[in-house]
């Protein structure tokens, strides 16, 4: 059965709008960072890296822009279309689930794990964003594991 054929659930439009929202601030960010890694064109200070490995932002600001910019719109797409692209199935540890699903719990994990190394590397939090990416990481593993996308997804 083409489970494209179904309504779509509810859930399905808050999660896409979660990863649609993280992909654009995610290439904003990371392009600021990259264009000027020294933080200032985003009012980053550049002290703030102290006690990390980066001694600018150009690594993080590309890491930022691939993980948390590209890689959501990338799903997002995949979720409304789901093409039947071979590539990412090899990564792709649910195969009773359409890639992009997987891919969807991935991104919260990716973020969950963006912000913990944050906090590792530079200490306590030094923006109340690192508490809401933190949360907005819960949420998308949450809504992607609601059990009406989730079934939406099976093959």
């Amino acid at each position: 059965m083409d489970n494209r054929s179904l309504p779509k659930p509810f859930a399905l439009y808050i999660l896409l709008l979660l990863l649609l929202a993280l992909g654009a601030g995610g290439i904003y960010g990371g392009f600021l960072l990259t264009d000027d890694p020294s933080g200032n064109s985003l009012q980053m200070p550049i002290r703030a890296l102290e006690g990390s490995p980066f001694r600018d932002f150009l690594i993080p600001g590309m890491i930022l822009l691939f993980f948390n910019g590209l890689l959501p719109l990338l799903i997002a797409y995949g979720l409304i279309v789901q093409p039947d692209w071979k590539w990412p199935e090899m990564l792709n540890i649910y195969p009773n689930r359409h890639w992009a699903w997987t891919f969807s719990l991935y991104c919260g994990i990716i973020l969950g794990i963006w912000i913990g190394v944050q906090l590792l590397l530079l200490g306590p939090p030094h923006s109340p964003l690192q508490g809401i990416f933190a949360l907005w990481g819960t949420v998308t593993v949450i809504f992607t594991m609601w059990p009406g996308v989730m079934r939406y997804f099976e093959r």
